[in-house]
């Protein structure tokens, strides 16, 4: 079996997003991948890490990372990606816009 397939079909069958403290954990599984990648920081922000803000099944993962070499960041995100059934948005700090920046200063959670 192709691997996309199947990951693709753990994904939908595993359980069903939604669970604050199943992304919350995800999360932090995914910052230790990022980090023996080469990240010198992985931050949460957004609904998963606000517990003020709405978190539903539409919710998704947001990380801001920092010190991810650029060359590996597409195949790195990916594979992160594959580590979650929520949809994941990751961030590079380097290059992210303020409104970003701004977030990961207010209210970003250090994983």
């Amino acid at each position: 079996m192709d691997r996309r397939v199947f990951l693709e079909h753990v994904r939908r069958t595993r359980f069903a997003p939604g669970d604050r403290a199943t992304a919350r954990a995800d999360a932090l599984r995914i910052a230790r991948f990022l980090q023996r990648r080469g990240a010198s920081r992985v931050i949460g922000i957004g609904s998963a890490f606000v517990p003020d803000r709405r978190f539903t099944r539409r919710s998704d993962l947001d990380l801001a990372v920092e010190g991810l070499p650029p060359e590996h960041f597409f195949r790195v995100s990916a594979h992160a990606a594959d580590m979650t059934a929520f949809e994941l948005d990751l961030i590079p700090v380097e290059t992210a816009a303020d409104y970003i920046r701004q977030a990961v200063r207010r209210e970003g959670v250090d994983l």
